[in-house]
Parts: structure tokens; sequence; C-alpha cells
């Protein structure tokens, strides 16, 4: 029975069976095709695969370190069925309604959205830390608007810092999606109405254009200079926080989707295939094995997810979404539309809006740990579920416009009423107005690196230079002129730089005029993973890529005479690197250190700065509220700690002329009222006050008799 022969009410017996469930182990079977698409269960299954591997993931099970491609398999799908639902509609009304196609995905999407937002303002009003308050500040803007994403991008903090995730982090996903159906509409109106041709050659474009963009991602990720930034609207942007989450860079799996649409309609073949269903059925379970594979494997910031593996996770999507939608792959459709799948699947949304900041919230993010993953999962799946019950779908289903249209019968000619409803109406809109706005002006930026009981720094008596100067045993016998005071130092170096910059005594400016040019996360690595003994942690070093041209801008900025290096947190562990480990303190791993080290000292003295490498401190390091890093046990081992002062000495006596070794407090190591106490560094690794003032006075001797040429 061909398609056209089929009348209207059997047409919508066929539409009701398809969106019936399928039993497990049971086979679809229908005689004739539909002309529109109608509900795939398969697709909802695909979309539970991943959003449970992102979920895995973000709880940092080392088994799922690739969890983060299920959001590119989102991409795929949705540029498939948002096309395909754009492609029925205009087939069936000769036109598409882009007010509706807009109202349908606003009530889809945002009322989750603003519940989310509104339940996680509250939660961190009344139990967040000072850090959630500051960022959740800084982004909320961005999430209201669906442009999260390039927030982040043009923000200062790298969406792969080792710092406390923000709340709204996972947002930038959303939005891109969000921009794709606000603009992909407007394209696929404008390209149906050019010409007559046919929709396979459209669908050949936009396959060129997504896999064009595949070819970009490569480019930009090949031959960025070695800076690591993109210029974006007058920001320096960091090119992997562009890579991951931009629009431009993400929307070729959109566009894959999309492409795939045009070409691959298969409920619209009057003619069933079953001998060919039977060798889809092995194609699409190839397709899913090969994904959940790289979800297991890969590692988010190594180069190749950029240069193809990407386009790989795209294109497997692409063939997965082409079986489960075809009538005969029955095997395979089976077993996507089995109805746990399913169930998650039409969730999906929900669960990926709330498992994160729960999870941040829970300390269930990277923690690896399964007692947590199942309380913070349990939490997730109850609220997303509420979520999806009481707000989703109701909404969805018209319920806010059938009350306003009660609303406003029933208020007819009735002023009093009326004057009653505008007045809640405008007091609900004062209160979160007014609410949003005593949040923000009471919030202030959070640094968990500022406070502690101010000290007065002073000179220690003979500390400064002489007209001939006597250097000490670590800096190079030169004669110079006396130093104009205060001199120029710029600090670089990783979060303790930082620290130290920012809780600088007071009256240090009489001697030292400091800058910062510290790199948030970053010491001198710029790829790679740590391998810490707490397995439960993770830091790679992607966004670190271009450290040492920042050293070098940040002292030539300053014009500094002196640049201290100040770094060490990240410089104790082994190096896990795409092809090889690097074991600590192996003739290998000290190779490479002294390699990446020498790099970042050109780059000082290039910009005219004397390099001066702090002696790193013994460490003692404390799980302590708001720190970002936990305590790992690398850091304190102070034997450790020796071996990289060890490599540091070699480096400055390898350039005497250009490089000093500066020695460090001795209570760091020998004194454990001092080195033990968080008043003098707040969670063992970085200074407060106290701590600041120690290193500047124990350090200005040696840093006031380097000889630096005279202005």
């Amino acid at each position: 029975m061909t398609q056209e022969s089929v009348d209207p009410p059997a047409l919508g017996r066929l539409a009701e069976l398809d969106r019936r469930w399928v039993p497990s182990g049971t086979v679809e079977f229908d005689v004739t095709r539909p002309n529109k698409m109608g509900y795939q269960p398969g697709l909802d299954g695909l979309r539970a695969i991943s959003v449970i591997a992102v979920i895995l993931y973000h709880a940092g099970l080392p088994w799922m370190q690739g969890g983060f491609f299920g959001v590119e398999v989102f991409f795929v799908v949705s540029g498939y069925l948002i096309t395909s639902l754009l492609l029925d509609e205009r087939a069936q009304n000769n036109r598409v309604s882009l007010g509706q196609f807009w109202l349908r995905r606003a009530r889809r999407l945002l009322p989750a959205l603003f519940t989310m937002l509104v339940a996680v303002a509250l939660w961190a009003s009344l139990f967040g830390t000072a850090e959630q308050q500051s960022t959740l500040k800084r982004d909320l803007p961005w999430s209201i608007l669906y442009v999260s994403n390039w927030g982040q991008i043009l923000g200062k903090a790298p969406y792969f810092a080792s710092v406390d995730p923000p709340l709204l982090r996972h947002l930038w996903s959303l939005a891109v999606e969000e921009q794709w159906y606000l603009i992909w509409p407007l394209v696929f109106v404008g390209a149906m109405a050019v010409g007559a041709g046919r929709l396979r050659s459209r669908g050949v474009a936009f396959a060129a254009a997504s896999l064009s963009l595949m070819v970009l991602m490569y480019v930009l990720h090949a031959t960025t200079p070695a800076s690591g930034t993109i210029s974006l609207l007058g920001h320096q942007a960091n090119r992997t926080n562009f890579m991951y989450l931009s629009t431009v860079t993400r929307a070729s799996g959109l566009l894959l989707g999309a492409s795939c649409a045009f070409v691959w309609r298969p409920w619209r073949n009057s003619r069933p295939m079953r001998k060919f269903g039977t060798r889809l059925d092995p194609i699409g379970a190839a397709a899913v094995t090969l994904l959940v594979c790289i979800m297991s494997v890969a590692a988010l910031t190594d180069g190749y997810v950029y240069q193809w593996l990407l386009a790989v996770v795209s294109v497997l999507s692409m063939v997965a979404i082409a079986v489960v939608v075809h009538p005969d792959a029955s095997g395979f459709r089976a077993i996507m539309g089995w109805r746990p799948l399913v169930e998650i699947g039409r969730r999906s949304y929900g669960l990926y809006l709330w498992h994160w900041p729960i999870f941040v919230f829970g300390h269930v993010y990277h923690s690896g740990s399964y007692p947590r993953l199942v309380l913070g999962g349990l939490a997730t799946v109850a609220v997303s579920e509420a979520c999806y019950r009481y707000v989703e779908t109701p909404i969805r289903q018209g319920v806010l416009r059938r009350w306003l249209r009660d609303q406003r019968a029933a208020i007819g000619g009735d002023r009093a009423r009326r004057v009653r409803v505008t007045a809640a109406a405008v007091s609900a809109v004062a209160v979160v107005v007014v609410g949003l706005g005593l949040f923000y002006a009471s919030v202030d930026r959070f640094d968990p690196a500022a406070g502690g009981t101010d000290a007065s720094f002073v000179v220690p008596v003979g500390s400064a230079p002489s007209v001939q100067s006597t250097p000490a045993s670590n800096v190079a016998a030169t004669t110079t002129t006396l130093a104009t005071l205060p001199r120029r130092l710029t600090v670089v170096g990783d979060s303790q730089a930082h620290s130290l910059v920012i809780n600088k005594p007071a009256g240090l400016e009489t001697t030292f005029t400091v800058s910062d040019g510290s790199v948030e996360g970053c010491g001198v690595y710029d790829t790679g993973t740590v391998v810490s003994a707490r397995t439960s942690f993770r830091r790679a070093f992607g966004n670190c890529v271009g450290w040492a041209a920042k050293w070098g801008a940040a002292a030539s900025a300053a014009r500094a005479q002196v640049a201290l290096v100040v770094i060490g947190a990240w410089d104790v562990f082994d190096l896990k690197l795409a092809d090889r480990t690097l074991v600590f303190a192996t003739p290998e791993a000290d190779a490479y250190y002294l390699a990446q080290l020498q790099t970042g000292i050109d780059a000082l003295k290039a910009a005219g700065a004397h390099v001066a490498l702090l002696e790193v401190a013994c460490m003692r390091p404390k799980d302590v509220k708001g720190a970002g890093v936990p305590a790992l046990p690398e850091r304190g081992d102070d034997a450790r700690t020796g071996h990289v002062n060890d490599l540091l000495r070699t480096a400055a006596a390898a350039d005497p002329t250009h490089v000093s070794f500066v020695t460090g407090p001795t209570e760091w190591c020998h004194d454990a009222a001092i080195s033990a106490d968080l008043g003098y560094r707040w969670d063992g690794v970085h200074v407060f006050k106290p701590g600041a003032n120690l290193i500047f006075e124990t350090i200005a001797p040696a840093l006031l008799r380097i000889p630096v040429p005279a202005d």
C-alpha cells in the first residue's frame, strides 16, 4: 500500500502507534511510511547515553574521562531533529512559521532554565561560599541571555582552570544550542527560498560547511601563535576556551546533523527495505560502541581532540542517528528505544541543567567518589523529575497560556480585580529586581588569597645596594651604580605569585613597585595532566598555552628591572603527556622541566628584566573551605620541593649574568609554628599577608643587590 492511498484516520493511528513504547526485545513493524518524522524514541535513547556520559565525567570517574563528548552527540541530534521538523513543517504548510518555532523552543527551554537559576541563586545566597556568590554574580546575566559560552570565552576565568567550578559553567552548551535555534531557522528559510534546487543538494552544501568548520578548528589549534590567545571584540580570549566553547567552532556538529536531515529522511520511503535494515543494525551498534569507547579514554585538553577526534565523534553520531530513525533498522531501534533509556532521554535537558549545581554544592564534581555520585545522582533525579512534572511539562502543554486566558475572562470588566492582578504582577517583578539589586550590591569579587592580618614591610639593614655592590653568592659579580628606589619588580608564576602580590605588606611601595604577571593555575607546563596519589584529582594544562609569552608581556608592560619567578605548586608531580608519563625526578622529566622553564626565562630576558628564581617553599597543604585544589600529598613532600629547587639552581647557574636563585624564608621548612600556621598560608600553600611580609623581608636584600642597568 502506498503512502498516498492511506486515509487521514489511518495516518493518525499510525502516528499513535509510533508514539507507543516498544517492549525490550520486540521489533517495530510498519507496513507504510508516514509523511512526517513523528516521534523517534531512539533519539531519546541516544540522548540518554550522552547525558549519562556527561554526568559520569563530571563526577570524575577515571573510566569516563571523555564523557564530555556527550555534548557533541547532543549537538548532532539537535541539528538533525530541528531541521527535520522544519522540513516537515515546510512540506505540510509550504512555509515555516518562525514565530511558532521560537515559541515552542521557548516553552521547552526557558521554564526549566529560569527555575534552575532562581533555585541556584537562592541557595547560593543563603548557603553558598563567597566564591560561589562572586562567580554567580558574574555569570548570571550571561546565563539569562543564553550567551554564557561567550561570557566564559571573554572572561578571565578559564573553563579548564583548577579552581572550584562556577555554578553556571555548564550552561555554555545550552547557549550554543539556543543561539543555533535563533539563527538556523533564518538560514533555513533563506536557503529554501533561494532557487528550486533539490533538498539533497542543500544537504551536501551544509555538510561541506560543517566539514569546513571542523577544518577551521584544526587550523586554529595548529596555527595560533604561541601566546595561545585569540582576539575577540578587543579581548584576548584563551585559545582553548574559544576552541571548546564558541558557537563558531562547535556549530560543525549542528550543521552536520542538519545536512543529514536534508539527505536522509527514510520514513518518507514508501517501500520497506527490511533486507537493507538488517545491514543497518550492526552499523548503528558499531557507531554507538565506538562513541562509548571514545568517551571512556579521550583526554579533554589534548590537541588531537580538536584536530580530528571531535570530527570523528560528530560523524559517528550522525551515523547512529541515521540508523536509529530508519524504520527497517528494527534491532537497533528496539535497543535504543528501550523504555528506561527513553525515559532518561526525555528528561536529559533537566538532568543536564540540575546535575551540575547539585554536584558543585555537594562536592561531587570530579571527586571520583562513588558514594557522593550516588547521593548527588539521586538528588539530581529527584529535583529534575519534580521540575519536569510540575514546571516543564505543564508549561509545554499550555497551562500558562490557559491560565492567562482564564484570568482575562474572569477579570472582564471588574476594574478592582484588574488593579489587584496588576499590583500583584508589579510586586512580583519588584521583588525579583530588588532581590537581584541587593545581591549584586552585597557580593564583592572573591579572591581566596586576599586576607589575613596586615603587616608593615621594613627594609632590612644593609639591604640597599651600594655603589660597589657586593653580590650574593648566587648573583653574578657586576659593578653597578646606585639603584633608584623603588625598584620595578614583576612577580610571575602560578597562583602562589598572585597571592604574594595581592598580600604584599604596607610600605613595600617605597622599595619595590610590584606588578602581577601571574597566570592562574599555570606553572611552566602547557600540556599534559597532573598525576597525583590523590587519584580523584585531575588537572590538565591545556589552558596554559602561552604562559611564557604572558610572563614576558607582563614584565615588558611594567618595564620590570627584576622578574621574580614564584612557582612550585605544579612542579612536584609526575606529568602525563599524550605519548608518555614523565616520572618526577627522572632524567627525562628533569630535562623536560628545564626546557620548559628556560622558555619562561628567555621571555623575561627578552623583556629586559633580570630573572630571580625564588626558592620553592616547603608546602604544608590543607583541605580548607574555598580552596580550589585539595591537599595533594606531593606538595607536602619536602624531598620533591628540594629537587625542584636543585633544578632552579641549575637553571640559574647556566646563565648567572641574567638569572639568579633567591633563597626564601627558612621557616617554611624548619619552623612548624609558622609553616603550619594557616594565618601565614591560608591553605598551607598560598600566603596571606603575614606570609607575604615574611617572604619580602627575607628576599629583599638579594633582590636589591641584583645589578640592573640604569634607566
